[in-house]
């Protein structure tokens, strides 16, 4: 009886980490083709003046409800946390995208 438990709790182990990989892996070839992660947690925008100091930052929910005008002469970096990982897209004084572990700090300027 204890091995089938034992296998029992394996088998579940092994599927939850096959599971999580998945997502991870669907989720950076996501961010790669230029399209954001789709597994999201917990998804921010924070905006900077041309000075690049943070101005606020916006919830998902409320940045899509700025009009396309405003967003565009926005400069910002969207941040999404998933399960294990953080995605980066910044349109400032640089364009770039990064996809890291969860502890990735959004990085400041190019050099960071």
């Amino acid at each position: 009886m204890k091995d089938k438990v034992k296998l029992g709790i394996k088998i579940v182990f092994l599927v939850f980490i096959i599971a999580w990989m998945g997502i991870v892996i669907m989720d950076y070839f996501k961010a790669k083709g230029g399209d954001n992660p789709q597994f999201c947690i917990k998804e921010e925008y924070h905006v900077y003046n041309e000075s690049g100091n943070l101005i606020r930052d916006y919830s998902k929910k409320e940045f899509d409800a700025l009009s396309e005008n405003e967003r565009n002469e926005m400069l910002y970096t969207y941040q999404c946390t998933g399960l294990g990982y953080k995605f980066f897209r910044y349109k400032r004084e640089f364009n770039a995208i990064e996809f890291g572990p969860f502890f990735t700090k959004e990085r400041q300027s190019v050099n960071d």
